[in-house]
C-alpha cells in the first residue's frame, strides 16, 4: 500500500524539526546526521528526487536515530513511525 501524500508531508516536517533542532549543534558527527536528514526530506519531498517508497530512508532514520538525543529523536523515531506504519516499510 502506498503512503499518501500527507503521511509523506507529516513525516517530512517531523523530520525537518529535527533538523532545525540538531543545526546549533557543532561537530563532524551532528553535521552527517544533518546531511542524512536533508536527504530523506529531499526524497520524501515531491519533485524530482521522490524516492516513491520509503525503505531506505526508513533504514537511513532508524540508524540515525540510534546517534541523536531528546526531542530531536523523537522527531525521527516519529516520522520513522508514520513511514513504517502506512505500508511504507
Amino acid at each position: 500500500m502506498p503512503l499518501k501524500r500527507s503521511d509523506l508531508d507529516q513525516a517530512v516536517r517531523y523530520l525537518q524539526h529535527a533538523r532545525v533542532l540538531l543545526e546549533g549543534l557543532p561537530g563532524a558527527k551532528t553535521r552527517a546526521i544533518r546531511d542524512v536528514l536533508d536527504l530523506a526530506i529531499r526524497r520524501l519531498s515531491p519533485g524530482d528526487f521522490h524516492a516513491g517508497d520509503a525503505a531506505a530512508e526508513i533504514t537511513a532514520l532508524r540508524a540515525v536515530a540510534g546517534k541523536v538525543t531528546g526531542e530531536a529523536r523523537t522527531d525521527i523515531l516519529k516520522a520513522v513511525a508514520i513511514l513504517t506504519d502506512r505500508g511504507g516499510g
